[in-house]
Protein backbone atom coordinates (compact mmCIF):
# COMPACT_ATOMS: atom_id res chain seq x y z
CA UNK A 1 0.00 0.00 0.00
CA UNK A 2 2.79 2.50 0.65
CA UNK A 3 4.11 2.41 -3.11
CA UNK A 4 0.80 3.60 -4.57
CA UNK A 5 1.21 6.64 -1.71
CA UNK A 6 4.55 7.37 -2.76
CA UNK A 7 3.76 7.17 -6.93
CA UNK A 8 0.84 9.31 -6.25
CA UNK A 9 2.45 11.99 -4.47
CA UNK A 10 5.38 12.21 -7.16
CA UNK A 11 3.33 12.26 -9.85
CA UNK A 12 1.18 14.85 -8.95
CA UNK A 13 3.14 16.94 -6.48
CA UNK A 14 0.38 16.06 -3.75
CA UNK A 15 -1.78 13.39 -2.30
CA UNK A 16 -5.70 13.54 -2.77
CA UNK A 17 -8.56 12.97 -0.76
CA UNK A 18 -9.80 9.80 -1.88
CA UNK A 19 -5.90 8.77 -3.36
CA UNK A 20 -4.46 8.26 0.14
CA UNK A 21 -6.04 5.26 1.55
CA UNK A 22 -9.47 4.11 -1.08
CA UNK A 23 -7.18 3.55 -4.33
CA UNK A 24 -4.21 1.59 -2.53
CA UNK A 25 -6.62 -0.38 -0.24
CA UNK A 26 -8.14 -1.24 -3.55
CA UNK A 27 -5.45 -2.03 -5.55
CA UNK A 28 -3.71 -4.07 -3.09
CA UNK A 29 -6.59 -6.16 -2.88
CA UNK A 30 -7.29 -6.60 -6.63
CA UNK A 31 -3.55 -7.42 -7.18
CA UNK A 32 -3.39 -9.48 -4.59
CA UNK A 33 -3.74 -13.55 -4.19
CA UNK A 34 -7.15 -14.92 -4.79
CA UNK A 35 -8.83 -16.25 -2.28
CA UNK A 36 -11.24 -19.80 -2.65
CA UNK A 37 -14.47 -19.43 -3.53
CA UNK A 38 -16.44 -19.82 -0.67
CA UNK A 39 -14.16 -18.01 1.31
CA UNK A 40 -14.06 -15.19 -1.08
CA UNK A 41 -17.88 -14.89 -0.99
CA UNK A 42 -17.63 -14.84 2.65
CA UNK A 43 -15.20 -12.27 3.28
CA UNK A 44 -16.43 -10.20 0.69
CA UNK A 45 -20.31 -10.25 1.91
CA UNK A 46 -18.88 -9.53 5.41
CA UNK A 47 -16.90 -6.13 4.24
CA UNK A 48 -19.16 -5.31 1.80
CA UNK A 49 -22.46 -5.70 4.28
CA UNK A 50 -19.57 -3.27 6.25
CA UNK A 51 -19.37 -1.20 3.70
CA UNK A 52 -23.37 -0.73 3.86
CA UNK A 53 -23.33 0.16 7.74
CA UNK A 54 -20.26 3.11 7.23
CA UNK A 55 -22.73 4.56 4.61
CA UNK A 56 -25.91 4.77 6.53
CA UNK A 57 -23.51 5.73 9.73
CA UNK A 58 -21.81 8.53 7.42
CA UNK A 59 -25.06 9.49 5.54
CA UNK A 60 -25.99 13.24 5.69
CA UNK A 61 -29.67 12.96 3.75
CA UNK A 62 -32.77 13.14 5.68
CA UNK A 63 -34.33 9.96 4.28
CA UNK A 64 -31.15 7.85 6.28
CA UNK A 65 -30.71 10.09 8.80
CA UNK A 66 -34.40 9.25 10.03
CA UNK A 67 -33.73 5.75 9.26
CA UNK A 68 -30.72 5.89 11.78
CA UNK A 69 -32.60 7.12 14.59
CA UNK A 70 -35.75 5.95 14.34
CA UNK A 71 -36.12 2.04 16.14
CA UNK A 72 -40.13 2.01 14.23
CA UNK A 73 -38.77 2.97 10.31
CA UNK A 74 -35.83 0.65 11.31
CA UNK A 75 -38.08 -2.19 12.23
CA UNK A 76 -40.67 -1.73 9.71
CA UNK A 77 -38.15 -1.82 6.72
CA UNK A 78 -36.85 -4.77 8.48
CA UNK A 79 -39.90 -6.54 8.44
CA UNK A 80 -40.47 -6.24 4.55
CA UNK A 81 -36.71 -7.46 4.33
CA UNK A 82 -37.64 -10.54 6.33
CA UNK A 83 -40.92 -11.14 4.20
CA UNK A 84 -38.76 -10.93 0.84
CA UNK A 85 -36.28 -13.50 2.28
CA UNK A 86 -38.49 -15.90 3.87
CA UNK A 87 -40.74 -15.85 0.35
CA UNK A 88 -37.73 -16.45 -1.58
CA UNK A 89 -36.05 -19.19 0.70
CA UNK A 90 -39.99 -21.31 1.00
CA UNK A 91 -39.93 -21.80 -3.03
CA UNK A 92 -36.96 -23.73 -2.37
CA UNK A 93 -35.11 -22.73 -5.27
CA UNK A 94 -33.05 -19.86 -3.66
CA UNK A 95 -30.93 -22.01 -0.93
CA UNK A 96 -28.85 -19.36 0.64
CA UNK A 97 -28.08 -18.04 4.58
CA UNK A 98 -30.20 -16.87 6.75
CA UNK A 99 -30.83 -16.50 10.56
CA UNK A 100 -33.69 -19.30 9.80
CA UNK A 101 -33.93 -22.05 7.57
CA UNK A 102 -38.22 -22.36 6.73
CA UNK A 103 -39.92 -25.79 6.87
CA UNK A 104 -40.68 -26.39 2.90
CA UNK A 105 -44.49 -27.59 3.23
CA UNK A 106 -47.51 -27.85 0.98
CA UNK A 107 -50.07 -25.20 2.39
CA UNK A 108 -52.55 -26.87 0.33
CA UNK A 109 -52.91 -29.81 2.45
CA UNK A 110 -53.84 -27.82 5.84
CA UNK A 111 -51.06 -29.80 8.33
CA UNK A 112 -48.29 -28.98 8.85
CA UNK A 113 -45.23 -31.39 7.81
CA UNK A 114 -42.51 -30.99 10.35
CA UNK A 115 -42.32 -34.24 12.37
CA UNK A 116 -43.04 -32.82 15.89
CA UNK A 117 -46.33 -31.36 17.20
CA UNK A 118 -46.57 -27.53 16.49
CA UNK A 119 -46.28 -26.62 20.06
CA UNK A 120 -43.26 -29.31 20.07
CA UNK A 121 -41.79 -27.49 16.56
CA UNK A 122 -42.22 -23.93 18.06
CA UNK A 123 -40.68 -24.61 21.60
CA UNK A 124 -37.68 -26.72 19.83
CA UNK A 125 -37.10 -23.86 17.94
CA UNK A 126 -36.95 -21.25 20.92
CA UNK A 127 -34.70 -23.41 22.98
CA UNK A 128 -32.03 -24.02 19.88
CA UNK A 129 -31.87 -20.21 18.42
CA UNK A 130 -32.08 -18.32 22.38
CA UNK A 131 -29.31 -21.04 23.05
CA UNK A 132 -27.28 -19.92 20.09
CA UNK A 133 -28.28 -16.16 20.98
CA UNK A 134 -26.49 -16.94 24.72
CA UNK A 135 -23.38 -18.72 23.11
CA UNK A 136 -23.08 -16.18 20.21
CA UNK A 137 -22.85 -13.12 22.67
CA UNK A 138 -20.74 -14.38 25.59
CA UNK A 139 -18.34 -15.17 22.80
CA UNK A 140 -18.43 -11.54 21.89
CA UNK A 141 -18.18 -10.65 25.18
CA UNK A 142 -14.77 -12.81 26.01
CA UNK A 143 -13.62 -11.92 22.88
CA UNK A 144 -14.03 -8.19 23.71
CA UNK A 145 -12.37 -8.35 26.95
CA UNK A 146 -10.11 -11.45 26.64
CA UNK A 147 -6.78 -9.06 27.26
CA UNK A 148 -8.53 -8.71 30.77
CA UNK A 149 -8.60 -12.31 31.27
CA UNK A 150 -5.30 -12.87 31.21
CA UNK A 151 -3.78 -9.85 33.14
CA UNK A 152 -6.65 -9.15 35.24
CA UNK A 153 -9.82 -11.43 36.28
CA UNK A 154 -11.31 -9.24 38.48
CA UNK A 155 -11.64 -6.66 35.90
CA UNK A 156 -12.50 -8.82 33.61
CA UNK A 157 -15.81 -10.33 35.25
CA UNK A 158 -16.63 -6.50 35.89
CA UNK A 159 -16.25 -5.23 31.89
CA UNK A 160 -17.99 -8.72 30.68
CA UNK A 161 -21.07 -8.08 33.33
CA UNK A 162 -21.51 -4.95 31.59
CA UNK A 163 -21.26 -5.71 27.83
CA UNK A 164 -23.28 -8.97 28.48
CA UNK A 165 -26.96 -8.96 27.51
CA UNK A 166 -29.64 -11.29 26.61
CA UNK A 167 -30.90 -9.13 22.95
CA UNK A 168 -29.75 -11.39 20.71
CA UNK A 169 -30.66 -14.37 22.44
CA UNK A 170 -34.06 -12.73 22.69
CA UNK A 171 -34.05 -11.62 19.18
CA UNK A 172 -33.00 -15.04 17.67
CA UNK A 173 -35.89 -16.64 19.60
CA UNK A 174 -38.74 -14.22 19.13
CA UNK A 175 -38.27 -14.40 15.35
CA UNK A 176 -38.18 -18.45 15.44
CA UNK A 177 -40.58 -18.05 17.36
CA UNK A 178 -43.33 -15.54 16.05
CA UNK A 179 -42.55 -17.21 12.62
CA UNK A 180 -43.06 -20.91 13.03
CA UNK A 181 -45.76 -19.96 15.18
CA UNK A 182 -47.55 -17.89 12.44
CA UNK A 183 -46.69 -19.92 9.92
CA UNK A 184 -48.33 -23.42 11.46
CA UNK A 185 -51.35 -21.46 12.23
CA UNK A 186 -51.54 -19.79 8.38
CA UNK A 187 -51.10 -23.21 7.52
CA UNK A 188 -53.70 -25.46 9.43
CA UNK A 189 -56.68 -22.16 8.48
CA UNK A 190 -55.54 -23.05 4.60
CA UNK A 191 -54.88 -18.97 4.24
CA UNK A 192 -52.28 -18.16 1.48
CA UNK A 193 -49.48 -15.96 1.60
CA UNK A 194 -47.90 -17.84 4.33
CA UNK A 195 -44.22 -16.77 4.28
CA UNK A 196 -44.92 -13.60 3.12
CA UNK A 197 -47.18 -13.06 6.33
CA UNK A 198 -44.82 -15.44 8.89
CA UNK A 199 -41.44 -13.44 7.65
CA UNK A 200 -43.23 -10.25 7.57
CA UNK A 201 -44.64 -10.24 11.50
CA UNK A 202 -41.10 -12.17 12.38
CA UNK A 203 -39.18 -9.04 11.58
CA UNK A 204 -40.96 -7.38 14.25
CA UNK A 205 -38.05 -9.05 16.59
CA UNK A 206 -35.45 -6.65 15.55
CA UNK A 207 -37.15 -4.28 17.88
CA UNK A 208 -35.45 -6.25 20.80
CA UNK A 209 -31.50 -5.55 19.04
CA UNK A 210 -31.68 -3.37 16.48
CA UNK A 211 -27.98 -3.77 15.16
CA UNK A 212 -26.39 -2.27 12.12
CA UNK A 213 -25.22 -5.63 11.48
CA UNK A 214 -28.21 -7.41 11.45
CA UNK A 215 -30.58 -4.99 9.03
CA UNK A 216 -27.11 -4.53 6.63
CA UNK A 217 -27.54 -8.40 6.23
CA UNK A 218 -30.64 -8.07 5.29
CA UNK A 219 -31.49 -5.41 3.36
CA UNK A 220 -28.75 -7.35 1.10
CA UNK A 221 -29.98 -10.90 1.52
CA UNK A 222 -33.67 -9.28 0.26
CA UNK A 223 -31.83 -8.11 -2.90
CA UNK A 224 -29.52 -11.24 -3.91
CA UNK A 225 -31.71 -13.35 -2.82
CA UNK A 226 -34.53 -11.58 -4.96
CA UNK A 227 -32.67 -11.69 -7.72
CA UNK A 228 -30.92 -14.63 -7.84
CA UNK A 229 -34.91 -15.60 -7.71
CA UNK A 230 -35.50 -13.76 -11.17
CA UNK A 231 -32.83 -15.18 -13.03
CA UNK A 232 -33.41 -18.75 -11.84
CA UNK A 233 -37.18 -18.46 -12.76
CA UNK A 234 -36.80 -16.73 -16.00
CA UNK A 235 -35.86 -18.29 -19.13
CA UNK A 236 -36.38 -15.66 -21.07
CA UNK A 237 -34.03 -13.11 -19.68
CA UNK A 238 -32.79 -9.17 -21.81
CA UNK A 239 -29.55 -9.95 -23.09
CA UNK A 240 -28.43 -6.91 -20.84
CA UNK A 241 -29.27 -9.27 -17.44
CA UNK A 242 -27.41 -12.27 -18.52
CA UNK A 243 -24.12 -10.13 -18.98
CA UNK A 244 -24.97 -8.39 -16.16
CA UNK A 245 -25.55 -11.49 -14.34
CA UNK A 246 -21.96 -13.02 -15.21
CA UNK A 247 -19.70 -9.68 -13.76
CA UNK A 248 -18.19 -11.31 -10.77
CA UNK A 249 -20.30 -8.93 -7.92
CA UNK A 250 -18.25 -10.74 -5.05
CA UNK A 251 -14.65 -10.03 -6.18
CA UNK A 252 -15.63 -6.56 -6.94
CA UNK A 253 -17.63 -6.29 -4.07
CA UNK A 254 -14.38 -7.32 -1.86
CA UNK A 255 -11.90 -4.91 -3.54
CA UNK A 256 -14.40 -1.66 -3.37
CA UNK A 257 -15.14 -2.25 0.26
CA UNK A 258 -11.56 -2.82 1.02
CA UNK A 259 -10.91 0.83 -0.49
CA UNK A 260 -13.84 2.51 1.16
CA UNK A 261 -13.51 0.78 4.25
CA UNK A 262 -9.38 2.03 4.52
CA UNK A 263 -10.73 5.19 3.42
CA UNK A 264 -12.92 5.16 6.52
CA UNK A 265 -10.04 3.81 8.55
CA UNK A 266 -8.11 6.75 7.60
CA UNK A 267 -10.04 9.60 7.62
CA UNK A 268 -13.34 9.07 9.88
CA UNK A 269 -11.98 6.25 12.19
CA UNK A 270 -15.35 6.94 14.72
CA UNK A 271 -17.07 5.24 12.18
CA UNK A 272 -15.41 2.67 11.12
CA UNK A 273 -16.90 -0.53 12.20
CA UNK A 274 -15.04 -2.09 15.52
CA UNK A 275 -14.16 -5.33 13.79
CA UNK A 276 -12.83 -4.01 10.80
CA UNK A 277 -10.63 -1.61 12.92
CA UNK A 278 -9.63 -4.57 14.79
CA UNK A 279 -8.68 -6.62 12.15
CA UNK A 280 -6.79 -3.88 10.45
CA UNK A 281 -4.49 -3.23 13.16
CA UNK A 282 -4.03 -6.68 14.50
CA UNK A 283 -3.07 -7.64 10.82
CA UNK A 284 -0.39 -4.97 10.06
CA UNK A 285 0.62 -5.11 13.72
CA UNK A 286 -0.26 -1.74 14.14
CA UNK A 287 1.44 -0.47 11.00
CA UNK A 288 -1.99 1.05 9.58
CA UNK A 289 -2.46 2.59 13.00
CA UNK A 290 1.15 4.66 12.54
CA UNK A 291 -0.36 5.36 8.63
CA UNK A 292 -3.16 7.12 10.14
CA UNK A 293 -1.85 8.89 12.79
CA UNK A 294 0.73 9.78 10.00
CA UNK A 295 -1.53 10.99 7.49
CA UNK A 296 -3.58 12.83 10.54
CA UNK A 297 -0.41 14.85 10.78
CA UNK A 298 -0.02 15.67 7.36
CA UNK A 299 -3.64 16.93 6.96
CA UNK A 300 -3.57 18.64 10.08
CA UNK A 301 -0.17 20.50 9.64
CA UNK A 302 1.63 18.60 12.24
CA UNK A 303 4.11 16.27 10.14
CA UNK A 304 5.16 13.51 12.45
CA UNK A 305 7.94 11.05 11.51
CA UNK A 306 6.61 7.97 9.40
CA UNK A 307 6.13 5.02 11.98
CA UNK A 308 6.89 2.57 8.73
Amino acid sequence: MNVPLCNQSNLFGHLNYWCVMFWPCLLGVAVGPKLPRQHLRLEGITFFNMMIETMIRKSRWTFVQYLRTSKAFGTFCFMIFSSVIMAKLDTGIVKQFWLINPTLQDSQKGTCVHDKSCADHLFDGLLKYGSIGLILETTRAILAKFSFLISNRPQFIREFRQIWNLKLALFLAAYVGIYRSTSCMLTHFNLAGRPVVAGFLAGWAYALYPKYQIFTLALTKAIEMSWEHWIKTNRNLPDWVQRFSRLPFVYLAQIVSFGYLGHIYAFHPHLSPSFHVKAMDVCSKNLTLNMRRTLIGWFGGHPREPAW
